[in-house]
């Protein structure tokens, strides 16, 4: 699929280079640059590379790596149908319960009891939750962010965390494990501004066009692709 998605993009690309140089450039330059379809070929094979590693790197972690309006700081671990609870009756925890989801919902209950899983009732706190993860031989225990004194916070800020809080459930999709990515931000800017900056290198050096032209024209190209590589990223993930 990404051997097919390359030569495809590097012909698009390459075409649409060539033709759109042939215009812009018999109207503001006395010359067209020589050998300018050698030059498309090449400027195309080059961005078709680039967009095509982009969906590689996409395929194998989707998310991770998205367009400036699209990328996400976290991702789904994993998710879970069972788990252990550990109840807090005042200082001291009592032995962990176990508790599978019901059906496809988002609720829990006891295996035991058939009693639906609470985070606090007349008979304790639910102050962390033990899951057997897949490749690990102990269940990870994620703990409850409590507030200073004590108690839970509100629903939509209540949280079970592991490994510092880098990693965590919300109460309202409990057995959904969330990781945070490390450096998201920075690498989608990165990834971003990469992509704008080799629009400008293809159209300056490669197509000559002058630097104040190729930055204007590699703009635009640039917004234009935003919202092709998101219909790149269906077709490695999902084969439409």
């Amino acid at each position: 699929m990404l051997l097919i998605l390359l030569l495809a993009l590097a012909g698009i690309f390459g075409v649409v280079l060539w033709l759109l140089s042939v215009i812009l450039q018999g109207w503001l330059y006395s010359d067209l640059a020589i050998k300018l379809p050698l030059r498309a070929l090449a400027a195309g094979a080059a961005m078709a590379l680039f967009h095509t590693g982009w969906c590689a790197i996409y395929q194998n972690d989707p998310g991770r790596f998205d367009t400036l309006f699209s990328f996400k700081t976290e991702a789904l671990d994993g998710k879970y149908d069972e788990f252990q609870s550990v109840r807090k009756v005042g200082k001291n925890e009592q032995k962990p319960v176990r508790y599978i989801r019901i059906g496809e919902s988002m609720d829990f209950e006891a295996l035991e009891t058939r009693k639906h899983w609470n985070r606090s009732d007349a008979d304790g706190m639910m102050v962390a939750i033990l899951i057997l993860e897949k490749g690990k031989d102990k269940p990870t225990r994620f703990d409850a962010n409590l507030s200073p004194d004590g108690m839970f916070r509100p629903k939509n800020e209540s949280k079970y965390e592991a490994d510092g809080g880098k990693r965590y459930m919300d109460e309202q999709t409990l057995g959904n494990i969330n990781r945070k990515r490390s450096f998201s931000v920075i690498g989608n800017l990165f990834v971003n501004f990469l992509h704008l900056a080799l629009w400008v290198v293809l159209f300056w050096p490669v197509m000559r066009f002058a630097l104040g032209h190729a930055v204007g024209i590699g703009l635009a190209f640039w917004a234009a692709t935003m919202f092709l590589q998101p219909v790149l990223f269906g077709i490695v993930t999902k084969g439409l």
